[in-house]
């Protein structure tokens, strides 16, 4: 099987291919993926207030930004990635949201100068996860919410679609890997771990800073 080669794609083969990933027909894929935005959904109404300031860093082509900025009552709303291609044509297509060019391990934001900070389908790419989720700490006032696969489910449902066999199921790119169990274990040692959600076959988990 051919991977697509994100590294190398031009920009608007990295946006065409997106646009694909997110914009699946098929209806078990549309159903998980509904019910992992009902769970942000539940966060935003439970825990954000009018006014917050929020910021999605690693926000990619931006989808979920788009959905996340639908769920939000009057709150300022930022975005960054820190892919050149992503940023240009978030700026083309998407001129209602606000993005910056940066990297997750060095924010271009003050302490604490967000209430809210999402990192979604992020962390499990990073090679350095500890320094990023240090600066999503150090940039969230109140809250941090991270959403990964869920594992080893995400890699076994992969191999049930017959999909990256070779790898036994892993995802390209992905190179961190964390159950419930693990990942609370870790944002522990950042925050306040307030609530975890496992809607297949992802975990989303929401903390306070301490």
């Amino acid at each position: 099987m051919n991977y697509f080669d994100e590294d190398s794609a031009t920009e608007d083969e990295l946006w065409n291919w997106c646009l694909l990933e997110y914009g699946s027909s098929n209806v078990v894929v549309r159903k998980l993926i509904e019910n992992y935005y009902a769970k942000i959904q539940n966060i935003i109404k439970t825990y954000f207030k009018r006014d917050m300031r929020v910021l999605e860093v690693g926000c990619g082509a931006a989808e979920s930004s788009d959905k996340i900025l639908k769920m939000l009552d009057d709150c300022h709303f930022e975005i960054s990635d820190y892919d050149i291609r992503y940023f240009n044509k978030v700026r083309e297509h998407k001129k209602h949201l606000k993005i910056t060019l940066e990297t997750v391990y060095a924010l271009k934001r003050s302490d604490s100068s967000f209430d809210a900070v999402f990192l979604l389908e992020v962390l499990e790419h990073l090679e350095n996860y500890e320094l990023a989720l240090q600066e999503l700490f150090r940039v969230s006032r109140n809250y941090v919410i991270i959403a990964v696969p869920n594992e080893p489910l995400w890699r076994f449902l992969n191999l049930l679609r017959l999909k990256y066999v070779k790898d036994f199921g892993n995802t390209p790119g992905h190179i961190n890997h964390w159950s419930a169990t693990s990942l609370v274990k870790l944002i522990s040692k950042y925050g306040e771990v307030i609530k975890v959600y496992q809607p297949v076959p992802w975990i989303i988990l929401l903390a306070k800073k301490k």
